[in-house]
C-alpha cells in the first residue's frame, strides 16, 4: 500500500492486489457494508484490475488517519477497544452466510459443514498427522450439534481483527480505537465464529489478552460461549496451519519458506 498526496492536499491510499484470492471488489462491497457502523474505515473510489494503467490490479481508497494498533500492545486498553469494535461490526445483519458479496449458504450448519470438510481436507493435503487430523475432526463432530444452532444469525465479519487491522490515536488507559483497515477476509458468518477468530489473533500478538477482548465484546447470545468459542477456534486453528503451509510459511517438501516469517511465528507461538 502507497499514500498518495494530491496537489490540494488530499491523501489517498493506492492499494495493490499480486495475489489471485485478492479480490478488491469484494473489498469494496465490505467496506460498503458498514456504513451505518461509527467507525472511520476506507471507502474505495477506483478499482482497477485492467493492468492498462498500471501494471498490477490496485484500488483507491480515501485515507484514514491514526497510528496501527501493533504500537500499543500493552496498552490492554486497545484490545477491549478491539472488543466493543467487534460488537459493532455483528449489528451488522446479512441474508446468508460465506463468502461476500453474495454468502451462498441459508444455515450455519450448512456453512460451517462445508467449511470443516474443506479446512480438514487441506489439512490433511498439506501433511498434519491423520490420527491428528481423525482426533480434531472428532471433538468438532461432538460439540457440532450444541454449538451450531438453529437460531444462528449471520453478520459482518471482519475474520481479521487485530491490532494490525486498527488504528488508534491516545497513549496508555486513553488509547481509543479511530479507525478500521483491511476487508480481505469479510465474509458474512455468525457473531461467534468470528468473535473467536478475534481472540485467536490477538492472543497470537499477546498472550492471555482474550480476557480484555471479551469485556470489551460484552454479553455472548449463546447457552455455552465457552464452548462455543472453543469449537470455533478448533476450526480457526486448522484453517490457519493449512493455510501457513500454503504459502510457505510452514515448511512443506514443495514450498519454498519465508525464512523471516517462519522466525517470526515460531518466536510468538514461543
Amino acid at each position: 500500500m502507497f499514500r498518495v498526496d494530491l496537489a490540494d492536499d488530499t491523501a489517498l491510499i493506492l492499494k495493490t492486489y499480486d495475489r489471485a484470492e485478492m479480490v478488491p471488489h469484494r473489498e469494496a462491497y465490505a467496506s460498503g457494508l458498514l456504513a451505518a457502523v461509527n467507525v472511520p474505515h476506507p471507502r474505495y473510489l477506483l478499482i482497477d484490475e485492467s493492468l492498462t494503467r498500471l501494471p498490477y490490479r490496485f484500488a483507491l481508497t480515501t485515507y484514514v488517519t491514526g497510528v496501527v494498533g501493533s504500537a500499543f500492545l500493552a496498552e490492554r486498553e486497545l484490545f477491549t477497544g478491539i472488543g466493543r469494535l467487534a460488537r459493532q461490526l455483528h449489528s451488522v445483519a446479512l441474508p446468508g452466510f460465506g463468502a461476500l458479496p453474495e454468502p451462498e449458504y441459508e444455515t450455519n450448519a450448512a456453512y460451517i459443514s462445508g467449511l470443516a470438510n474443506h479446512a480438514f481436507g487441506r489439512f490433511l493435503e498439506y501433511g498434519a498427522d491423520p490420527v491428528l487430523a481423525r482426533s480434531l475432526r472428532a471433538i468438532f463432530e461432538r460439540d457440532f450439534a450444541s454449538v451450531v444452532l438453529e437460531a444462528d444469525r449471520p453478520v459482518f465479519a471482519h475474520d481479521d481483527l487485530h491490532p494490525g487491522n486498527v488504528l488508534v490515536s491516545g497513549v496508555g488507559a486513553g488509547v481509543s480505537i479511530v479507525g478500521l483497515v483491511d476487508f480481505g477476509n469479510a465474509r458474512a458468518s455468525t457473531a461467534l465464529m468470528d468473535l473467536a477468530k478475534t481472540i485467536f489473533i490477538c492472543e497470537h500478538e499477546m498472550p492471555g489478552i482474550g480476557a480484555a477482548v471479551l469485556a470489551g465484546y460484552g454479553p455472548i447470545d449463546h447457552p455455552d460461549p465457552e464452548k462455543a468459542l472453543a469449537f470455533y477456534t478448533l476450526l480457526h486453528r486448522v484453517i490457519m496451519w493449512w493455510w501457513l503451509r500454503h504459502i510457505g510459511v510452514l515448511a512443506t517438501a514443495d514450498a519454498e519458506v519465508d525464512v523471516m516469517s517462519a522466525l517470526r511465528v515460531t518466536a510468538a507461538d514461543g
